[in-house]
């Protein structure tokens, strides 16, 4: 629609439909359109970084990580979810990471018990994206993975004010498999696991240049109480030093072989020659 109205897609392109915002019809229209991959709904049904490259215009319009959409939660605001989107081993996702609110100063209070289980114990400025805001990224990243690897779903078991916590998480792997484990030992599990898809990224030829954001990220919001926001590429390209510093990883993103050792996958860095 954005780029229908900006006159980058004509009816030429989209085989006679004026695509326009308010029009709640050709919306409801294109899903049918996209789910029967029928006309320009085959285009857009493999999502909107591959339509832009199969147009061959539009892509500067584009929200999307890795080819994936970006969530409706601006990083623009929340910084560390821009951070979060860009290196994700498989996209923009909301739910990879705790939200900023969770760190940041006039909230922390609220869920300061639950970060102090995974060592998160000092409030962030707002809109911070400096090394204590990345540790709250990488950490909370890690326990959101935990979650993934043992199929907890992170509203009710997440870092922030859900209906269960880290200690809970903790508490019920002890449980059920009588082991007695730690909230470093879930972290380390979560951490496992994401250095293994950075690793698989790494093979098919993906590094630093693939954590990248779109440009409109880039580009100050309009209207509401987040009018003018923006991220700078300079905080960006410096936050992900930073994360990768933090990780284990190289300037390009790979992680570190003495990383993978201390992970217990020597394996994979044997089959990356690292």
């Amino acid at each position: 629609m954005e780029c229908f109205e900006a006159g980058i897609l004509t009816t030429d392109d989209t085989g006679g439909l004026e695509i326009k915002f308010g029009d709640a019809e050709i919306m409801v229209k294109l899903v049918q359109m996209i789910a029967d991959r029928e006309g320009f709904g085959d285009i857009l049904a493999n999502g909107s970084a591959k339509a832009a490259a199969k147009l061959g215009k539009g892509s500067e319009f584009l929200i999307t990580c890795k080819g994936s959409e970006a969530p409706a939660h601006m990083p623009q605001l929340k910084r560390s979810l821009a951070l979060i989107y860009a290196v994700n081993p498989f996209g923009a996702d909301h739910e990879s990471s705790e939200h900023d609110i969770a760190s940041e100063e006039p909230t922390f209070d609220i869920f300061q018990e639950r970060q102090q289980v995974l060592g998160l114990v000092e409030p962030q400025p707002v809109r911070s994206l400096g090394a204590g805001k990345i540790n709250f990224a990488r950490k909370t990243q890690q326990f959101y993975s935990f979650l993934d690897s043992v199929g907890l779903c992170m509203f009710a078991w997440g870092s922030a004010w859900q209906l269960y916590g880290p200690q809970q998480a903790v508490d019920l792997v002890q449980a059920v498999t009588g082991w007695d484990v730690t909230i470093e030992d879930l972290l380390t599990v979560g951490e496992r696991r994401i250095n293994m898809m950075r690793a698989f990224n790494a093979r098919e030829g993906l590094d630093r240049a693939d954590d990248a954001l779109p440009v409109k990220f880039f580009k100050p919001l309009s209207g509401g109480p987040s009018d003018g926001l923006a991220l700078s590429r300079e905080e960006f390209e410096n936050a992900l030093d930073e994360y990768y510093l933090q990780s284990g990883w190289n300037n390009d993103g790979l992680p570190a072989r003495q990383t993978l050792e201390r992970l217990g996958l020597d394996w994979v860095a044997e089959k990356m020659n690292i």
